[in-house]
């Protein structure tokens, strides 16, 4: 069955000829962030990127608020990409997505519950669909969690319509009808990603990634347009790197994508770079942490009553001491001290 999903998803990325970004790899992790707090994500994607969140900083029971997860890079910038596009070219723009982790009773605003204008974003694709990240896992859950949400991948073109902003709306929970939701403040996790990661969920590296020697030696041949396998990953058109060590002949896959920057007669030595770094276009995962307040209405009502109490309290105040004043100046007055 995971051959099936790569397969696929393989034609799909030869379909749009776009760079891949696939936050859904995180579902092959029964929880996607750590008790570190690092978001699996990070696992495949080594470059870091920065990412940003906002959103109210405390929401009513019901509400319905955006999460708008900012992921600046530039989306002209063209990256490698695992199939190669109508130009034979391992190369497509970036593409973006989301890691959204929010407390327990928040979720996705179903459609029926946006307004005229949001709905109008979701429908015309200005704002990429959200999905619980359990829906993804290969292996059904007993427990689809709806507020563990990945975004994604959302095209280069999308990404640049909205700013380099992915929206998300959501709704808060009802503390008044699930008993097991409580008002208070908690932690929202955040994560966004730009581009491919530099290493596959079953370990292997992409094409995405630098690749260097295994052992120190002199290299005798380079065998260009040669199929290989790495992993679970095949390549019509990679390279073959014969190199020549004190135990003998070492051959090293290099997949399309990366440029090779050495030669036939280079000696090198273990873990010199055989090729470019093909992600210093802008690729990278980063994530963020901040915090929402699930308000109880009825706090802000005591809230506004103690405040117009204070208020009328200083008002008083002010107006006692005014009176003392003029009692005082009319007894000067009257004994002749003014």
């Amino acid at each position: 069955m995971k051959k099936t999903f790569f397969a696929l998803t393989g034609i799909l990325w030869l379909a749009t000829t776009a760079a891949q970004a696939f936050p859904q790899y995180a579902a092959q992790y029964e929880e996607a962030r750590e008790s570190s707090g690092r978001i699996a994500c990070a696992n495949c994607h080594l470059g870091y990127a920065e990412a940003e969140a906002e959103f109210p900083q405390s929401v009513m029971p019901g509400q319905v608020f955006e999460v708008e997860v900012k992921i600046p890079y530039d989306i002209k910038a063209q990256q490698v990409v695992g199939y190669a596009n109508e130009q034979g070219e391992y190369r497509a723009t970036m593409q973006a997505g989301a890691y959204l982790e929010l407390p327990k009773g928040f979720r996705v605003a179903k459609p029926e519950e946006l307004s005229a204008e949001q709905k109008a974003k979701v429908d015309s694709g200005e704002w990429a669909a959200a999905t619980p990240l359990d829906e993804l896992a290969e292996e059904p859950r007993k427990e689809i969690r709806p507020n563990i949400i990945v975004v994604g991948p959302v095209d280069a073109e999308t990404v640049g319509k909205a700013n380099n902003v992915l929206v998300i709306p959501v709704k808060a929970p009802d503390p008044g009808v699930d008993k097991n939701i409580y008002f208070g403040k908690y932690s929202v996790y955040i994560g966004g990603n730009r581009g491919r990661g530099q290493v596959y969920p079953d370990g292997t590296a992409s094409n995405n990634a630098q690749y260097n020697a295994t052992s120190a030696g002199t290299i005798t041949k380079i065998t260009p347009n040669v199929p290989i396998t790495m992993g679970e990953q095949s390549y019509d058109k990679g390279t073959l790197i014969t190199l020549k060590t004190a135990k003998g002949d070492l051959e090293v896959k290099i997949p399309p994508g990366p440029e090779l920057q050495v030669k036939v007669g280079d000696t090198v030595t273990s873990g010199q770079a055989l090729t470019n770094d093909p992600n210093v276009v802008g690729g990278g995962f980063g994530q963020a942490e901040k915090d929402i307040v699930l308000q109880d209405p009825q706090r802000v009502v005591w809230l506004l009553v103690t405040l117009a109490v204070a208020f009328a309290c200083q008002v008083l105040l002010v107006l006692k001491k005014k009176q003392v004043e003029k009692v005082q100046a009319y007894e000067a007055q009257q004994q002749g001290l003014s």
